[in-house]
């Protein structure tokens, strides 16, 4: 998420771009983002949560694998392409891990600059790319803080771990 965000922020000034003729690893995240919402609402309909987190953290990889081989930082043809489906991406990311991390799924919404709330969109809207070029994001700011190995320890010993 951040790392698609903050790259729009920092080379197209916050502008989603125009996406270029998509190449074969560009339909396939195509195809990855429509397919999201009908594979993941089998598994939540079919009560398999766990096998439904997983799907929505395997399309995340996806991107991130996507977004590593694209290389959009070299700004070759392509790029436009590349940031446009990883916005894309993060939105219907947006919407899926909602029923997850409610709180955190509306700082993506709001990061995206959309309005409204997030959980008011329909389940069906993960596979729809609605974000065009021209869209203005919202502000950028990381999802979770680090979380210092002082603290993580001083927990440990709260709850009496020994790991």
């Amino acid at each position: 998420v951040n790392r698609a965000l903050g790259f729009t922020v920092k080379v197209f000034d916050s502008i989603v771009p125009d996406p270029e003729e998509f190449d074969d690893m560009d339909k396939e995240s195509e195809k990855a983002i429509k397919d999201l919402g009908s594979e993941v609402g089998v598994l939540m309909e079919q009560n398999h949560l766990d096998r439904a987190l997983k799907k929505i953290l395997q399309f995340s990889a996806h991107f991130n694998q996507y977004f590593q081989h694209k290389e959009p930082w070299k700004k070759a043809h392509g790029t436009g392409s590349c940031v446009y489906l990883s916005v894309n991406a993060v939105r219907s990311l947006a919407i899926a891990i909602y029923p997850f991390l409610p709180k955190s799924s509306q700082k993506i919404w709001m990061q995206l600059g959309m309005d409204g709330d997030v959980s008011a969109q329909p389940f069906d809207e993960i596979s729809n790319i609605t974000i065009k070029q021209g869209h203005k994001l919202g502000k950028i700011s990381p999802l979770f803080e680090k979380v210092e190995e002082s603290v993580i320890e001083e927990q440990k010993k709260k709850l009496g771990v020994n790991i």
